[in-house]
């Protein structure tokens, strides 16, 4: 018997800028060079890892840049994605926290990495509809969101009926999808490039650092404001809306790094005694970065963490979003008392070449060769 190797395709919201989501899309891609892309917009420039890469987009792509912001495209892309109908493949997977899972894959089998289920319309519509902080839309955007709500909420339910399987990114968002979606779904954890931290073994550890994109809802004011309390080194990396807040409360012991490249960005997270994570994360990918560099993780406990986090083995969680909370895991903390091969160990649990493992399996169930 011949066997055929499945005909595949790969869905995504959108592709405009490098974040977790697409470098999810990123290595599908590198495990299926074949298979088309299809999605709703694509920044090709913002996207050179996306070069050669077969990205079919829909008919918005062709508005001018301004108007291709995701955050107007809503009811387009449910629009196109709901009527998007696959024909031909074996094996479509949509890698989705919003409207990309309701295409649908007449001739074979439509499975969902589900990211989350949509968090404007079910999780966390206060981040998008609260005025302040940089967190929430303009007030345009804000009035046709609140409008729109309860129609978005019935449409997304019925678009999470389409794909014939879910897969969670964390038991948070397993959880999720059981109380909004009413499904069972199975763990698929994204991957993490750890071969980019692991061999940056750090000699001397001095301080803490946390890093990511400054909004309100990462809670870096957290991390500050805890770090000036007990009077503790702080390395701040990257920058945002919030930067300039952020600066404001900043005490002595705290410093910022904007516009740094990996290599300093390896450097930083190898040499501090413990990363920070102080927000709720569906996953929370710069956890296991810092853990791949072998520092141990200090983070809330709550959402993805409690996948990647080993109490005690690998960093520690403070239960409350409060100074008071996470100063006193601050205070005591002790980076000596980790042991680093532990930390790496369960690092590569989430590694690229897990992830690809992962897929493979998956296709191999849901698909019939010939």
């Amino acid at each position: 018997m011949k066997i055929r190797e499945p005909k595949v395709a790969i869905v995504c919201d959108w592709l405009t800028n490098m974040g977790g989501a697409e470098r999810v899309v990123l290595q599908l891609h590198k495990i299926f060079p074949e298979a088309p892309i299809y999605t709703s917009t694509f920044e090709q420039d913002k996207m050179p890892l996306f070069k050669g890469a077969d990205v079919r987009t829909a008919w918005f792509q062709k508005l001018p840049g301004l108007l291709r912001k995701h955050q107007l495209l809503t009811l387009p892309r449910q629009w196109y994605f709901g009527r998007l109908k696959l024909k031909g493949f074996d094996f479509v997977i949509s890698a989705s926290g919003a409207e990309a899972k309701a295409v649908r894959a007449p001739d074979g089998v439509h499975v969902n990495m589900c990211y989350t289920p949509t968090l404007y319309y079910w999780v966390k519509p206060e981040n998008y509809l609260n005025k302040s902080g940089t967190d929430g839309l303009n007030p345009l955007w804000r009035l046709g969101l609140k409008i729109l709500l309860p129609y978005a909420k019935r449409w997304d339910l019925k678009a999470s009926k389409r794909p014939d399987k879910m897969y969670a990114i964390s038991t948070a968002v397993q959880g999720r999808i059981k109380k909004y979606y009413g499904r069972e779904s199975e763990l698929l954890y994204p991957p993490t490039d750890i071969e980019r931290f692991e061999n940056s073994g750090s000699q001397k550890r001095d301080g803490f650092v946390v890093f990511g994109r400054q909004v309100t809802h990462k809670r870096i004011d957290l991390a500050i404001a805890s770090c000036n309390e007990v009077g503790a080194k702080l390395t701040v990396v990257g920058d945002g809306p919030e930067h300039q807040n952020l600066m404001n409360i900043a005490g002595p012991t705290v410093t910022f790094k904007t516009n740094v490249n990996d290599e300093d960005m390896v450097k930083y997270i190898s040499t501090a005694e413990a990363f920070i994570f102080p927000n709720e994360e569906d996953f929370g990918i710069v956890a296991v970065e810092a853990q791949a560099a072998g520092t141990p993780v200090i983070a809330y406990r709550a959402g993805g963490s409690l996948d990647t986090v080993e109490e005690g083995v690998t960093g520690e969680f403070f239960d409350e979003q409060s100074v008071k909370s996470l100063s006193k895991i601050l205070k005591d903390f002790n980076y000596k008392l980790y042991n680093r091969q532990s930390i790496l160990e369960n690092a590569r649990k989430f590694s690229n070449q897990q992830f690809k493992n992962r897929i493979e399996d998956i296709v191999a169930k849901n698909t019939f060769q010939q």
